[in-house]
């Protein structure tokens, strides 16, 4: 009898199955949640962000517009003087209405007066209007002459609104502050 070869009762090597991509393991699981985390959170901040610079856009498009119609108006000579006091009147509720937006729990847009300008004053962080070129804002609708520079006042007032907003939109996003400080040590 001869021997048969035992190597030839063996059967094939079994080959495992290839390795499939799904389901992924669960790591990849935790990096996409937190991918999708880190989305929501960025996606959030911008357009809260997007909203704030919405704002300022239109305050500042409404302060441009209350110049424009100051120009406008006080180019006639018998209207220069009311054309002031409106603009001053202008001015002052667009101010409230910046404060009543970005300052509601405060009882700030009620203020009048050198309380009032003491608050744009601590807020702004300057003292443009107690003792600058807004302080004429304090009895503005209550005076019979306009004697202020327009040009200045409006500089003074589209300041404090930007850094209002900015200040508003730092607090508001973490983010937004943080890439700002970025920006700011690196001028």
């Amino acid at each position: 009898m001869e021997a048969e070869d035992p190597l030839s009762q063996l059967k094939d090597i079994h080959l495992p199955e290839p390795v499939t991509s799904w389901p992924p393991a669960p790591g990849w699981w935790f990096i996409l949640l937190l991918i999708l985390i880190g989305l929501v959170f960025i996606y959030r901040h911008a357009i809260a962000a997007l909203i704030q610079r919405r704002k300022l856009a239109i305050a500042l498009r409404e302060l441009d517009a209350a110049l424009e119609h100051y120009n406008e108006t006080a180019a006639y000579e018998n209207k220069q003087n009311q054309a002031g006091l409106d603009y001053l009147a202008a001015i002052n509720i667009l101010l409230k209405r910046v404060v009543l937006v970005l300052y509601s729990d405060s009882d700030a847009a009620h203020l009048t007066g050198r309380d009032w300008l003491g608050f744009l004053d601590t807020e702004g962080n300057s003292d443009a209007f107690t003792s600058g070129d807004g302080a004429i804002l304090a009895d503005g609708i209550y005076r019979k002459e306009f004697d202020a520079d327009a040009a200045a006042l409006h500089e003074v007032v589209r300041n404090w609104i930007t850094r209002a907003y900015d200040r508003a939109q730092v607090q508001a996003s973490p983010m937004a502050g943080f890439f700002k400080r970025r920006k700011e040590a690196a001028n």
